[in-house]
């Protein structure tokens, strides 16, 4: 075998590109460059410009395509979309900033240039687009959930859809094909099929999936793949630009896989380990240093960059002045949009091979592309590391639910399933963990047994976490670490029920669980069925009183999540929404206030059935005696207390005692 015919063949092409991806961006942090600007001059100097190691290897192209989907797919995979909602107004005005400005300069930079306008205009969409390259590096600084990130995301789904709005319509002019308006039409009704896909037949089909045929996490992972290239694939059938796609099944299945679960981890270490490092390996195949000192190469890359890099700016400057950010975020919104990449490069390629430019503009934008790769990863580690990340002082409760396994394991579906419910908006996840006392005897083989029954119960529902065992020298104590381990935001016990008497055998009384965090903690009382009732939230007027708000905010969100989850209407009484929002806390639009009695028992008597859900906020360590009455009436209960410290052990009070104790109230 000859030289030629090693350089041909995948594995020796795949061992190359491994060693750049291992290699490259190592000696770029030597040299104190960001290591992503590794990847490009390693793959530049291995590419048939220059060293020529790898003059023939389609499948770098092949998996490099794969993988700038694979990064956008990531964004809005791990967009918080609750950070997305609140800054859409900063996201919808970036994204058309940037899109319009740096047009309208590289338009009249082109036509200064002695372009013909038709293709001028072409060259102005180029830099209106950009992609998210650096979106791994703010990931890696804990920036996703910050006010510049998420308005950056945003925007790169408007200014894709700009670009392709004009590439479609220039297209269509130069051959005649159809007429602007319908272009329109035909990009219109290829965005709504391409919605409908991503964010209505893949959701229902992966939820399906997870909680069927879908229990092993491989299988799930090539679901998500599988969700991936096939949105390319619809997309391309109905004329929209693949990655918007891309970003569109990564929202559609955010809710579906958590940030925090083992399937995200999953997904990102593939994407993060080998798809977008060959992406950006392949990128830099394509650059060709002979082309750089060509006068009419240079002469319009300069006008291209300069109008790039002066209108990407402009835009950043006038949406951090109009919503007031600090100078590391104007910054980032300016590194991370300035990159250009796969899509200039395939708007580049269309346009030349209908004939509306020659080459030399080819070479010029790729050396547009370079300059703007660099001009991100630089900027963006600078930026990056000015802005510190979120404060977690607002967690939602869904975030990370950790729920103890006590005991016999009746009714813990019912539980699970709130606990999905609750996780669901937020992203979240639900954590089992199963409490051992003694590795003696029976008690570490019995909490295997448990832990293997739950997982199990876990995956048919559609769950991703693993059940931790804890083995501790008390329940409260292994729970305790657990919640600290997990970063915990709330504690969902399930009740044993009425003279049960599993949690004392345990070693701890759920006063004794309660008292020994300081997570926010829900019990759960449930009869089966819960799902298919109402919700409703009894606020009593004491409520109100400044040191029980905390708890009454938690009672509220937890309420208004499980209704937004199973697209009920939630019920609140018996003082008003109003009220509620006239002491600073959030209520469904929604919400329906329903008149009653102070006494929990009287109201719900009155305003609920059985079956039905009823959530109340609580001050002490347990149930109290009403609670349990209205629980053996027929209705659910989910008592919430906020916990913010630690309780007092000592403290006596019938409401201090084991579950079960003051039955007899």
């Amino acid at each position: 075998m000859n030289w030629a015919d090693v350089q041909s063949s995948p594995a020796f092409g795949f061992t190359v590109v491994g060693l750049v991806i291992v290699f490259g961006p190592l000696v770029a942090e030597r040299l104190r460059l960001p290591g992503l600007l590794g990847l490009l001059m390693f793959g530049a100097v291995i590419g048939p410009n220059m060293l020529d190691v790898l003059p023939r290897f389609a499948g770098l192209q092949a998996v490099g395509s794969i993988g700038v989907l694979y990064l956008i797919f990531l964004a809005g995979l791990q967009l918080d979309l609750e950070a997305f909602v609140r800054y859409r107004v900063i996201s919808g005005g970036f994204g058309l900033l940037t899109a319009f400005i740096p047009m309208a300069l590289g338009t009249g930079v082109a036509l200064l240039l002695d372009i013909d306008p038709l293709p001028a205009v072409l060259i102005g969409s180029f830099w209106a687009s950009f992609t998210l390259i650096a979106y791994p590096t703010v990931a890696r600084y804990g920036l996703t959930r910050t006010r510049p990130v998420a308005a950056i995301v945003g925007a790169s789904a408007i200014t894709d859809g700009v670009s392709l709005v004009v590439l479609a319509l220039v297209v269509g002019a130069e051959t005649g094909d159809a007429s602007g308006p319908r272009l329109m039409l035909d990009i219109t009704i290829g965005f709504v099929v391409l919605g409908v896909y991503c964010f209505v037949v893949v959701p229902r089909i992966a939820r399906w999936f997870f909680t069927g045929l879908g229990q092993e996490r491989t299988l799930r992972y090539i679901l998500v793949f599988i969700s991936l290239t096939s949105s390319a694939v619809v997309a391309e059938l109905v004329g929209v630009e693949p990655l918007i796609g891309a970003f569109f099944v990564g929202v559609g299945l955010n809710r579906l896989v958590p940030n925090a679960s083992p399937l995200m981890a999953v997904t990102d270490f593939f994407g993060n380990a080998f798809f977008i490092p060959t992406f950006l390996v392949s990128v830099g195949l394509l650059f060709d240093p002979a082309v750089v000192v060509e006068w009419s190469t240079i002469r319009l890359a300069l006008g291209f960059v300069a109008a790039l890099v002066v209108g990407k700016a402009i835009a950043a400057w006038l949406t951090g002045r109009i919503f007031g950010l600090n100078t590391a975020e104007t910054g980032l919104l300016f590194s991370m949009s300035v990159a250009q990449a796969a899509a200039t490069l395939a708007a580049t390629v269309i346009g030349y091979d209908i004939g509306l430019y020659g080459s030399d503009v080819v070479n010029a934008v790729m050396v547009v592309v370079a300059v703007s790769l660099i001009v991100t990863s630089i900027g963006s580690n600078r930026f990056a590391r000015e802005i510190p990340p979120p404060v977690d002082d607002r967690r939602r409760a869904g975030e990370t639910i950790l729920v103890p396994v006590i005991g016999a394991l009746d009714g813990l579906t019912d539980v699970l399933r709130l606990g999905g419910d609750l996780a669901a908006t937020a992203g979240g996840i639900v954590q089992p963990l199963v409490p051992v006392t003694s590795a003696a005897g029976d008690g570490l083989t019995s909490g295997r047994a448990t832990q293997a029954e739950v997982d199990r119960m876990l995956r048919e529902l559609g769950g991703d976490a693993e059940t931790q065992l804890r083995l501790d020298r008390s329940v409260s104590t292994g729970l305790h670490q657990a919640a600290i381990e997990t970063d915990a935001t709330l504690l969902l016990l399930g009740w044993p029920g009425a003279g049960d008497l599993r949690s004392r055998l345990m070693g701890a009384t759920y006063g004794e669980i309660i008292a020994a965090t300081s997570v926010p903690v829900a019990i759960a009382a449930l009869h089966p069925g819960t799902g298919r009732g109402r919700v409703v939230l009894h606020c009593a007027a004491r409520e109100l009183a400044p040191g029980y708000l905390p708890t009454m905010a938690l009672a509220l969100e937890i309420a208004s999540t499980v209704c937004r989850q199973r697209e009920h209407e939630l019920i609140i009484g018996p003082i008003s929404p109003a009220e509620l929002v006239a002491n600073g806390l959030s209520v469904p639009p929604t919400a329906v206030h329903v008149e009653g009695e102070e006494d929990l028992e009287a109201f719900v008597a009155a305003v609920t059935s059985p079956g039905d859900l009823v959530v109340l906020p609580i001050h002490d360590t347990s149930l109290g005696p009403a609670a349990i009455r209205v629980h053996r009436s027929g209705r659910s209960v989910l008592a919430v207390s906020q916990n913010p410290e630690t309780s007092s052990a000592s403290m006596v009070s019938p409401m201090n005692l084991p579950v079960g104790r003051n039955l007899g109230a």
